[in-house]
């Protein structure tokens, strides 16, 4: 009896999986641009938590005077909100491949824009409005947090000629808790996987583009770590009804994070962002962080996050590599789940402290030589007493000779005669051979 409601609560949770992981994707509204199709209207809700914005149906084809469409998303019933942009290929939505196509440079204007009109609030801040409109690319990642009364336009225009595969829009609004299918929800933050790779400079620099929202994943402990990295594993998230199916963050490659690495003090620091704005402190355990350190010229190296298995059981755990900040890599990037007054330049105190470390390190190699300099010298110091020593040999070697030359004229004479030097000739003139001595001696 037991078994047998075992059985059936199992077969109930599976059910109840399946219809909730159904519902999350009929929570996903597709937006098409239609012939003679007029501006378009709609509201962004947590009932469609994901609409995309996808330029035509596949069954329709392109009129002559080709398609012009315009949408407006609101955000009159949410409130404060925050919401992310990506572009997707429109071509793999459809037939569930993924292809491209070569875009000339005639077609590039056909691109999907959007636009951001902003409204400010004393409370809340809120993303900039854009200047001009933006292009919807495919490797995209915008992060807007808007506040109400704020919304978005999207523009497109294609021509029957062209035969491009044009990006379209993917609107995700965020869920407190959860924040979507994709991501992964930690301590009140969305954590999310950028696509393009970048050294540290331009990622920071594209991160300031959107207000200070987006920053590098950072943690102050290595026990925040490994349980964020337990966490982006899950496949399912909550309890009973609540149940939520989610994708696990892809791990396996190495992705830049905001922790650092300075040589001078062989100390651990990430960035710190709170609500008085963000500042570099010191990692609290960086002796339990499971981490290598790559050998280079730098002060400072930049870390970046992988999952390896390292126990017997198959555990996930995180490894931290800290290599060469100018390295081309994608980043793990978090945002808030939920709009709050957190804005600001998250790029600024990061390139601040790491032009801070350089400078004593600069400082130490002025006044203590470089192992390449102390290799230098020591071969100079080397050269220069083996040119002495041989010098100090051939003076031995004279001295040695001249002085057997004066105990063989000593051993040849058999009483006291003066020599040579005595009568006031030198050393040479003493060890003089039969050759050189005059064959005629004058008369005294």
């Amino acid at each position: 009896m037991r078994l047998n409601l075992q059985i059936v609560m199992g077969r109930s949770l599976a059910t109840l999986l399946l219809l909730s992981a159904t519902l999350q994707i009929a929570l996903a509204g597709n937006q098409y641009c239609y012939p003679r199709g007029n501006t378009n209207e709609f509201q962004l809700s947590l009932e469609f938590t994901e609409d995309r914005i996808i330029p035509k149906t596949d069954a329709d084809p392109v009129p002559e005077e080709g398609l012009n469409c315009k949408w407006k998303i609101l955000t009159d019933h949410l409130g404060n909100a925050v919401v992310v942009l990506t572009g997707f290929d429109t071509e793999a939505h459809v037939k569930q491949q993924r292809w491209t196509r070569s875009v000339d440079s005639a077609e590039q204007h056909q691109l999907m824009r959007y636009e951001l009109h902003s409204k400010a609030s004393d409370s809340t801040c809120s993303s900039p409005s854009t200047s001009e409109p933006k292009p919807v690319e495919l490797e995209m990642l915008r992060v807007l947090q808007l506040t109400k009364g704020s919304y978005l336009t999207v523009s497109f225009w294609l021509n029957r000629r062209s035969s491009a595969n044009i990006p379209g829009l993917q609107i995700r609004l965020m869920e407190p808790g959860f924040c979507g299918r994709s991501m992964t929800n930690f301590e009140s933050n969305c954590y999310t996987t950028g696509s393009v790779r970048r050294n540290l400079t331009a990622e920071l620099a594209a991160m300031s583009a959107d207000s200070g929202v987006m920053r590098l994943a950072s943690f102050n402990s290595s026990a925040a770590l490994q349980n964020f990295v337990k966490e982006s594993q899950r496949t399912r998230v909550g309890s009973g009804l609540s149940t939520r199916i989610k994708e696990p963050l892809n791990l396996a490659q190495r992705l830049r994070i905001g922790l650092f690495y300075e040589h001078r003090t062989k100390k651990v620091f990430y960035l710190n962002c709170g609500a008085e704005g963000c500042k570099m402190a010191e990692f609290e355990d960086a002796d339990k962080l499971n981490h290598t350190v790559q050998s280079t010229n730098s002060s400072v190296y930049c870390g970046s996050l992988r999952a390896v298995n390292l126990t017997i059981d198959g555990e996930v755990l995180g490894l931290v590599s800290f290599t060469d900040c100018s390295e081309q890599l994608p980043a793990l990037i978090s945002f808030p789940d939920a709009a709050r007054n957190r804005c600001g330049d998250s790029s600024q105190p990061v390139l601040n402290w790491m032009l801070a470390a350089a400078q004593p390190a600069a400082e130490e190699e002025q006044t203590s030589p470089s192992p390449e300099r102390m290799r230098l010298i020591m071969v100079q110091f080397v050269a220069a007493g083996l040119i002495l020593l041989l010098f100090l040999s051939t003076l031995t070697l004279i001295f040695m000779k001249q002085l057997q030359c004066l105990q063989r004229e000593a051993a040849a004479s058999p009483k006291t005669v003066p020599s040579p030097v005595e009568k006031g000739g030198g050393p040479e003139g003493a060890c003089q051979s039969d050759a050189q001595k005059p064959l005629v001696h004058s008369a005294p």
